[in-house]
Formats: structure tokens, sequence, C-alpha cells
């Protein structure tokens, strides 16, 4: 069954959404703020610039054979959508440079490439997904006088129409290419090449808040009612995402910027009870989207927001007597590419339940003080789901933990997975998977908000002041 907003949640929710929409409107875009008194330009316009670069394998016959490409892709997006109104994503581009001897090879005795490029955006909004097929050019383009050959694909969607309001997610995924010689005759058809995307990479492209259509203004008619639809003649399926025709939406829905928090995190790692305390972080673009009925019941609840944590140095006795210590390392799963990691949860009835996917590493190891060489990159195989839970106000942060006696399993605690790349001089991945991966590891996060200062002078500034549990909850 699900519980009611109480009065308190609701204004106190109102009056953040002023205050923090005043003062902080570019934290869910990302884009800085303007002198006072001056709209920042991508702000003003309502959109936001979004780049993604992907690591992708294109099996090219011979003699080009497999060639890795990354491939670039940029598009201007709105920052929030409204249902029922179209909206464009513009400025679309697939860019990626070719190996030299590979355009050769495919110019043979031509002088420029030209062709083709589609891809797809995997659109996802709760449990609903969609894919659209963008199609693009590929103009044609000369090899330069040294170096690579580099590819511009351009293309533009439609205007379409969002059905529900929530928060849409946007994925990209590898290209298809078709690259042939300039002016070929029709027997020399232009190379067809699907390429894919290398694994343990984020697709995300980004997100857009789609807002609920409001009420006409009073001094504007009611739209007509239209008939309700017959039914639908067979034929192709529709986007579930996309309607030309929105659903009847009697929702209320508020997307909140929400201030800084920062992070205090402990994990504890049961085979060598080490106790890893991570510096502080910060809870960077925040976001509380909340979606109530008509009668003010909650229908969806989410907080999001990014976060980085800085390495920290770790002292534990191997094995129950030998001293080691290492510096350990939480990263974002694509962490060679970027360096956020992406923090999900959701919120109902002042309890957090939230989760983080993160691969550990593990460097600058030294046993009994002698260094030992982990390599440059000895990290987990594969990334470790933490859950956590706890009381949570967005609007006066926090404590969210594992617990070994919750009822769910998933919020017992975390499983560490095996090590791998460990070791420069020797193989050292079953040495440290040995004494460090398991299950049953605690973890911990105290999120605490970070007050606003408009003093010019920042050692003025309150300092963040640390919320005890028992004061949290005496505050509720």
């Amino acid at each position: 069954m699900a519980l009611r907003l109480t009065r308190r949640t609701a204004t106190r929710g109102a009056i953040a959404l002023m205050c923090v929409v005043s003062v902080t409107t570019g934290a869910f875009t990302g884009i800085g703020s303007a002198a006072p008194g001056e709209p920042d330009g991508d702000a003003a316009s309502g959109r936001h610039e979004l780049t993604k670069t992907l690591a992708t394998t294109c099996p090219f016959a011979d003699p080009v054979g497999p060639l890795e490409l990354a491939a670039k892709t940029t598009a201007s997006l709105p920052a929030s959508m409204t249902v029922g109104q179209p909206v464009t994503i513009d400025g679309l581009v697939v860019s990626f440079s070719l190996p030299r001897a590979a355009a050769q090879q495919l110019l043979g005795t031509g002088s420029t490439l030209e062709g083709g490029l589609t891809f797809q955006l995997l659109l996802e909004q709760g449990k609903v997904k969609d894919a659209l097929t963008v199609p693009m050019t590929i103009a044609a383009t000369g090899l330069p006088g040294e170096g690579d050959l580099s590819l511009v694909a351009t293309g533009k969607l439609p205007a379409f129409s969002p059905s529900a309001a929530g928060v849409l997610r946007i994925r990209v995924t590898a290209p298809k290419l078709a690259l042939g010689v300039t002016g070929a005759p029709p027997e020399q058809p232009a190379e067809q090449v699907t390429c894919s995307a290398d694994g343990g990479q984020d697709l995300s492209f980004g997100s857009v808040a789609v807002l609920a259509a409001g009420p006409p203004a009073a001094d504007e008619p009611a739209p007509e009612k239209k008939a309700a639809p017959g039914p639908r003649p067979a034929g192709p399926q529709k986007h579930s995402l996309i309607a030309e025709e929105p659903p009847p939406d009697d929702t209320t829905t508020m997307v909140l910027p929400l201030q800084p928090n920062q992070v205090d995190n402990t994990s504890t790692i049961a085979k060598t009870g080490a106790t890893i305390r991570s510096k502080p972080a910060a809870l960077a673009n925040g976001v509380w989207l909340n979606i109530t009925d008509a009668e003010g019941f909650p229908v969806r609840s989410e907080v999001t927001g990014e976060l980085a944590f800085a390495p920290v140095t770790v002292s534990y006795l191997g094995y129950g007597f030998l001293p080691i210590s290492a510096t350990v390392e939480f990263l974002p799963v694509d962490y060679q590419r970027s360096t956020m990691i992406h923090s999900f949860g959701t919120l109902l009835d002042g309890l957090l339940r939230n989760h983080l996917d993160v691969v550990s590493r593990l460097s600058n190891v030294k046993v009994n003080g002698v260094p030992l060489d982990a390599g440059p990159d000895c990290v987990s195989e594969t990334p470790m789901a933490i859950d956590m839970i706890g009381e949570y106000d967005p609007f006066g942060g926090g404590f969210i933990q594992t617990d070994p006696k919750n009822p769910d399993p998933k919020f017992r605690g975390f499983t560490l997975p095996p090590f791998k790349n460990c070791g420069a001089a020797e193989k050292l991945s079953s040495l440290f998977t040995g004494q460090n991966s398991g299950p049953g590891n605690q973890a911990s996060a105290r999120l605490t908000i970070i007050p606003l200062c408009a003093e010019a002078d920042h050692r003025k500034c309150p300092p963040v002041a640390q919320i005890p549990p028992e004061t949290f909850r005496k505050s509720r």
C-alpha cells in the first residue's frame, strides 16, 4: 500500500523548490552559472550539449580487417520536456578517425570516401524501453597529406513527443558503417560493417526530465476533448515512449535539483577486518524526482547523482599476522574513460534504498614495509554492487548502510569480486583475491547537506556540520 506524504514534507518540498531553483538552476543540466544578471547561454536556451565516446570494434573485410574505432557522438538535448509537446534532439554528429593504412586500402585509386552511418538511441523510462534508429550521412572526404582520415557523419531526427512524465534516460549503440569510393560504379558497392561496442563500457548518453503537462492558463480555452481512439489497425508496432496521443495524466511531477551532499563513506572487508574510511566526497548534480497521484500519494520517488572517491591508504594484517598496506580506490564501471560514479536510489516514507556499481583498484602495496608492484591496473574482475538503506531527507541529509540482519539479502552486505591484472613482475591476482575477495563486506555512508554560502570570502562560510542519527530522527 502506498504511503501518503506528510504535510510537512510537501511544504518543505515546495519551499525548497522555490529556493533551490532560484539558486542552483544549472545543477541538473551541469551548466555553470553566469555572472549576476547575465543569463547563461545554454541555460537560457533550455538545452545542454552531450558528448559520448564509445570504443568499438569494426570487422572490415580483408585486407583492411578488424579496426578499433573510437566513435564520438555529440548532440544538443533539451534540459526538460513536457508530456505531449514535441521536442527535438539537434546537432547530432558522429565522428571517428579511420587509420591511414585502412583508408588507403579502401580508396584504392579513388580520391575521396563517402557513405552512411546508422546507430540507435536507446530510450528508457522506468521499465519501458524503446529504440530510435538514426540514419546519418558521411560526406565525401579526401585523405589528408599525412595522418589518419577523419570522417564526420551528420543527421537529424524528427521531433517527437514523450508520452509519460518521469526521467527519460538515453544510451547510444555502436554504429553500422557503409563506406565506399566517391563515384564508384554500381558493381562496386560500399562496404557495410556492423561495429560492436567493447565490453565494460557505460553506454549512458544523458537523461532528460519529462514534466507532466500543466493545466491551461486562465485566459486560455481548455482543449477540446477528443473521442477515445478505436482499436489500432494491424501494422508496425509504435514506440511505447513516443505517442502522438499521450494518455491522460493526473499525476504531479516535481524534478528538484538538490544542493550538493557531502558523503562520508566507510567500508569494512570481512576477510581482513580492514576498515576503509574514504575521504569526504561530494554528491554532485543531485536530482530528486517525485511523482504523486491526484490524491498526493507517491507514485515514484528517485534520488540520483554523481560522485567520485579519492584514493585512500589502508593498513591491515594479511593472514592475521603479516602487516600489509595498500592504496584502495573505488572507481566507476567505465573508469578508463570517466571519473564519476552514478548513484541511484528510491525514496519512500523517508527510507532511501541506494545502489552503486563500483570497481576496486589496488596500488602502492607494501608487505611488511617492502614494496610489492601490483601493476597499473590491478582491479576487481567485475563491478561490486553495493546496496545500502537508511533514513534520508533530500533537504536534510541522512545515513544509509548495509545491515547483516536486514530481511532483504541484497542489503546484508556486498561481495568483493576476485582481482585481475595484478602484478608487474609476477602474477599477484590470486594472492590479492585470496586475501580480500568474498562476501559479507559492509558499507555505510553519511550524507550531509553542504550549505550554500554567499560570502565572497570562503573562510567566512560555516563548516559542514555532522548530523548524528539520533538528531536526524528527532527532527523528522
